[in-house]
């Protein structure tokens, strides 16, 4: 009896150091959940970590099942999103459209004329799956502004009331038109059940001028595997 309790406890510290390494920086810190920007996680270590998680949620014992669970929440902090962005129309095209609704004029400031955020796929997510938040934008030049330098920022909050948060350019030549961007994560395994607020917002020049929240859902099915549910 002992030594079964000593190996889970063994495992459950495994896990553990599976995280804190997989979220080390190359500074020796690990990455923080907080109003900035956190630190890649080591995707090797990261996977490695997440295989181990399945192997202890399969697992009856309570204890291990805790530290899993403790480790799969751990795990949001360390997750890698990785983003992209890709021009759908340029800034001729959106600026025609914009004349064409509001009688041949161009606003002096340049203007976010559309901020449009969704999940990808809106439905089940399973462990190991793929998560996309996607945005459309549109933004028109401003006949007396500068050229809008866009950057869209994505937040998600875990049920501690932290933050994970990833920022990054939404228009890399600063030029207007419209724009899809997207933030992908891999879901991992052993995430705590709970509604999981995703804010996104969308800055123009340094400021704030446009913002969307969204939610995910994690559930335990009756087999005991989690899933989130977008919304």
């Amino acid at each position: 009896m002992g030594g079964k309790i000593l190996r889970n406890s063994t495992i459950a510290v495994v896990v553990t150091a599976l995280f804190a390494a997989g979220c080390a920086t190359p500074g020796g810190e690990g990455s923080q959940a907080s109003g900035g920007g956190s630190d890649p996680c080591d995707a090797g270590i990261a996977a490695l970590a997440g295989a181990v998680l399945g192997g202890l949620l399969a697992q009856g014992n309570d204890r291990v099942r805790g530290a899993a669970l403790g480790a799969g929440l751990a795990s949001l902090a360390c997750v890698a999103w990785n983003s992209n962005v890709k021009q759908t129309k340029t800034a001729e095209q959106v600026q025609t459209e914009y004349k064409t609704a509001n009688r041949g004029q161009l606003p002096d400031r340049s203007k976010v004329v559309r901020y449009e955020t969704r999940f990808d796929p809106n439905a089940r997510v399973a462990p190991g799956g793929k998560m996309t938040v996607v945005s459309n934008i549109e933004v028109v030049q401003g006949t007396k502004d500068q050229q809008p330098l866009l950057e869209e920022e994505l937040t998600l909050v875990r049920p501690d009331g932290s933050e994970v948060k990833s920022r990054k350019r939404a228009n890399e030549n600063q030029d207007a038109g419209a724009y899809m961007t997207s933030y992908s994560m891999t879901m991992p395994a052993g995430v705590p059940q709970g509604i999981y607020p995703v804010k996104t917002a969308l800055f123009m020049n340094g400021e704030k001028v446009a913002a969307k929240d969204m939610s995910m859902q994690v559930v335990s099915l009756p087999g005991g595997e989690r899933v989130a549910f977008t919304r």
